[in-house]
């Protein structure tokens, strides 16, 4: 199985202390895309200053490492127009390259989506019952 955790989802579980839940998808059979515009996104978004008191500043180079490990990075070329939202277009390029079974978000303007090429849009509780570990 092949899946992308959108930035929501990383944030959400490091907020939530439940990293851990990527480390068993890693140590599975799930193979976790992603691409240097959602490291990116991941980072920027973990350190804004409204976050602080949930993500101290040395946990955002944690979870930067984290991601590095477990997951396999596309380089994305072609961004296709989705969604309204432009910056979460890269992730359905990353859909297409990666070939995954499921974008994984809270975002409720890509859940919207429903099924991209062969990527099926689910919200982390939905994967969390395809998944049971």
């Amino acid at each position: 199985m092949i899946l992308i955790l959108d930035c929501n989802i990383w944030v959400s579980l490091t907020i939530n202390r439940r990293l851990d839940f990527i480390v068993h998808m890693a140590e599975s059979d799930i193979r976790i895309a992603s691409c240097e515009a959602l490291r990116s996104e991941i980072t920027d978004v973990l350190a804004r200053p409204k976050l602080r008191k949930f993500v101290p500043p040395e946990s955002v180079s944690k979870v930067a490492k984290l991601h590095d490990l477990t997951t396999k990075t596309y380089k994305l070329t072609d961004i296709p127009k989705v969604v309204s939202d432009n910056k979460d277009n890269y992730l359905f390029a990353l859909c297409a390259k990666s070939k995954a079974d499921y974008l994984v978000s809270g975002d409720k303007i890509v859940l919207q989506t429903g099924t991209y090429r062969k990527t099926k849009m689910i919200t982390l509780t939905e994967l969390e019952r395809v998944i049971r570990f």
